[in-house]
């Protein structure tokens, strides 16, 4: 009895050593948060690079792969649940919705985070001062269901009035048909065939190259892709003999119409909520910070109205003035 007494008392001093050793030694840190994959189009790769670099600064351990790959793709990768976020700039359609809805029970969400715009590039060191969009139809188009009275061949024919200018002819370039200028093409103007010859260029490093090798040379693309060897033409608004000049400013507050949303698809269980890495990370592309960054990336930060609305798909939380909205 008194051995067995001993052998219980030498297992609690055992015991009551191990957790103090145990008190002595550095708290082991936290596992880090899973990595988020990002797929889809061009046309958030940049704000998304900028948005990964910040956070991790702020969020240890926080990494954020972004694939470019095609937008159809990105929206199967998500349904399947092989990545976080679908990038899209266009709503998905009801077949994915659909297929989404029919895999995990709910729909998926999506949240606006930028605004992009089309616009027509020329060399930085072209005149124009400002085009109309029957204009435009005018330069790119066989047709002209818009209404301009006769082809634009010449920069003369479009309004440059410049010594050396009026009788150069317009060299048309466009984009190819799977690029995401495209389907902002198809938003504004009528689907008429455009003339030929016009070179197609795979992308937006392409297109620049292009157009700053050739003075006379003028293009269709994303805000985004206005680099410094060009510049983007002015379009006066349907109704108006102004030329708006298209800028983060008056992309967002839509004084330069001819834009569009950029959106983040994105799985939110229905009772659980958004994932916490997930849902941490799409605040801050939200946040006032992260929508500077946009302005950074070369788009259009959200109009306030438009980013509350979409802060509290992701925060769950409406915890602004709702008079500012208004």
């Amino acid at each position: 009895m008194g051995i067995q007494m001993m052998r219980t008392g030498c297992k609690a001093v055992i015991t009551v050593i191990c957790l103090g050793m145990a008190n002595l030694l550095p708290a082991q840190a936290p596992p880090p948060p899973k990595p988020l994959i990002a797929g889809g189009g061009e046309c958030l790769m940049y704000a998304m690079g900028l948005w990964g670099d910040i956070y991790k600064t702020k969020v240890p351990g926080f990494s954020l792969d972004v694939r470019v790959q095609g937008e159809d793709k990105a929206f199967g990768d998500l349904t399947a649940g092989n990545i976080q976020m679908a990038l899209l700039a266009r709503d998905a359609s009801p077949e994915e919705v659909s297929a989404f809805a029919a895999k995990w029970g709910y729909p998926p969400t999506r949240v606006a985070v930028a605004m992009d715009a089309l616009v027509w590039v020329v060399n930085k060191d072209n005149p124009i001062k400002k085009l109309t969009l029957p204009q435009i139809e005018a330069i790119f188009c066989a047709d002209r269901s818009m209404g301009w009275p006769r082809d634009i061949l010449t920069w003369g024919d479009a309004g440059v009035k410049a010594a050396g200018w009026a009788d150069r002819p317009i060299n048309r370039y466009s984009r190819t048909m799977d690029s995401s200028v495209m389907g902002l093409i198809m938003l504004f103007m009528p689907p008429t065939p455009p003339k030929q010859p016009t070179p197609f260029m795979p992308d937006a490093m392409a297109m620049t190259e292009a157009l700053a090798a050739d003075p006379y040379g003028i293009c269709t693309a994303n805000l985004v892709e206005v680099f410094a060897s060009l510049r983007a033409v002015p379009v006066a608004p349907p109704g108006s003999e102004v030329g708006v000049e298209p800028t983060p400013d008056t992309v967002s507050s839509g004084a330069y119409p001819y834009s569009r949303f950029l959106y983040v698809y994105v799985n939110k269980d229905a009772k659980k909520g958004m994932e916490p890495t997930l849902k941490g990370f799409l605040a801050f592309a939200l946040s006032p910070e992260g929508q500077q960054l946009v302005k950074a990336a070369g788009q259009a930060p959200l109009a306030r109205d438009i980013w509350g609305l979409n802060y509290l798909k992701v925060t769950d939380r409406f915890d602004i003035d709702s008079s500012t909205l208004r």
